[in-house]
């Protein structure tokens, strides 16, 4: 039996589907029901109905969850930042876990994966160290803030002005009230991608574990008006004394990325830094504004702690680490292992990747620009690697580097993921020749829907 667009039905609701929607069954049809939470009866409409599943979207709680909570924030549910500050957290992280499982099953082809107990974030408030916001101009007011779940038809939502975040800084949000506020007054207004006018674009503000806070601001090109962030960044740095870099860039592309294509103006250092506890020691970073790191610190540090419990290095392997970025995980790994080679795409996050080799005195580790996109065979003195580190983007690796994983033959991968989905069908791939011994989820976004994940692959 199928169920019919528009029909309306009554379920509970089972699980959590990767993306946040509540899973239910009628006749035993899986329903993804937007608004469900675990543990709730539930009558849904349905809006898509196909042979084996339906769509639905909430009409009424019968009976609410026992793991229904009161969402923090007077913004849930029109912000699209968080997503389930109504679900308990202990539940947010078992299901979390289940739907890795679940991915490796279904995707994967995996039985009885050896999955280790979901991590939980060591904060699940106030633990965002970067904060991307976005302006608008909205009936002849300039607004800054984070963007609202899009109405149908939308592709973005509008720029939602923030009287509270729960997930970042307290001082975030005063310095982007402060820039907002002088923005507003400079009657200079926001662009406008449909018609590629317009000058403020978006303000991006980092934080980390030792104070240093960085601003960065993104604008037009249009030198007429480049006074005025020069302005702006002289009045952040008299009100906020822990702002130690300011920079200024413009971006030209419409797409509403909040990336800098280049530097106009800076105050202050090119970077910040940021430190990883390790034992009795700190792994220390240098962080440019476009430099990609975890967004939770205090995750990173769980994270790259499960990395290095599962590779049990002995002190003498050769490590190739891809899609290394900034090189966070192979520098958290150089006192471990016997030699670090790091490959990544983003010829900006290799320098930023020496630099931080330098600054944490690390002589055994080495970063180089290269796509992947053609797997890694050929690349001009590659060693053998005893050991493979993988964090590639959401999109997951590419198939020919999957295929010179494979013929490189390594003892063990270790692959952090963004997306059980993209990790399962990674895994796939790599399954004739290697068998999944311990996977771990690590929660590092508290009240979203988002999960990251650590698999070890020993081969067979």
């Amino acid at each position: 039996m199928s169920l019919q667009k528009d029909s309306v039905i009554e379920c509970t609701i089972e699980s959590l589907a990767y993306g946040g929607r509540g899973v239910g069954r009628v006749d035993g049809m899986a329903v993804f029901v937007a608004g469900g939470l675990p543990g709730d009866t539930v009558t849904a409409r349905v809006i898509k109905a196909k042979k084996r599943f339906a769509e639905a979207v909430l009409e009424e709680i019968v009976t609410p969850s026992e793991h229904r909570v009161e969402p923090q924030c007077p913004h849930f549910g029109t912000c699209g930042g968080c997503t389930a500050q109504d679900l308990d957290y202990a539940e947010q992280l078992a299901q979390k876990g289940s739907q890795v499982e679940n991915a490796l099953s279904r995707i994967g082809g995996l039985d009885n994966v050896a999955m280790d107990a979901p991590v939980a974030s060591p904060a699940i408030w106030r633990y965002r160290n970067k904060m991307e916001f976005a302006f608008e101009q909205q009936d002849g007011k300039l607004c800054l803030g984070l963007r609202a779940i899009p109405a149908k038809g939308e592709r973005l939502g509008r720029v939602l002005e923030m009287e509270e975040c729960h997930i970042c800084a307290v001082r975030d949000l005063e310095i982007m009230n402060f820039v907002r506020d002088f923005c507003a007054e400079s009657n200079v207004v926001s662009y406008h991608p449909p018609t590629d006018t317009g000058f403020w674009r978006h303000l991006v503000l980092r934080h980390t574990s030792i104070g240093q806070v960085q601003v960065h601001l993104i604008t037009t090109a249009d030198e007429r008006k480049y006074n005025l962030p020069e302005e702006l960044g002289d009045a952040l740095v008299d009100r906020f004394p822990e702002v130690v870099s300011y920079i200024h860039s413009i971006r030209n592309k419409r797409s509403t990325i909040a990336y800098g294509e280049e530097m106009i103006y800076r105050l202050g250092h090119k970077f910040v830094e940021e430190r990883l506890p390790k034992g009795e020691d700190n792994v220390r970073y240098h962080l440019a504004q476009n430099t990609f790191f975890q967004t939770n610190t205090g995750g990173a540090s769980e994270l790259f702690s499960a990395i290095s419990e599962f590779g049990e290095f002995s002190g003498h392997e050769t490590i190739l680490d891809l899609y290394c970025g900034a090189g966070a995980i192979g520098i958290y790994l150089a006192d471990e292992v016997g030699h670090v080679v790091g490959y990544e795409i983003n010829e900006e996050a290799i320098g930023k990747a020496w630099a931080s080799a330098k600054l944490n005195r690390i002589n055994n580790c080495e970063f180089h620009n290269l796509s992947l996109e053609s797997g890694i065979e050929g690349v001009e003195d590659l060693p053998t690697p005893d050991a493979i580190i993988v964090d590639p983007p959401r999109s997951g690796m590419q198939e020919k580097t999957a295929k010179s994983i494979l013929r490189l033959a390594p003892k063990k991968i270790i692959a952090v993921s963004c997306d059980p989905s993209t990790l399962a069908r990674d895994v796939k791939r790599l399954s004739g020749k290697y068998e999944v011994k311990r996977v771990r989820a690590v929660d590092m976004f508290p009240h979203t829907h988002h999960i990251e994940t650590v698999a070890l692959l020993v081969k067979k």
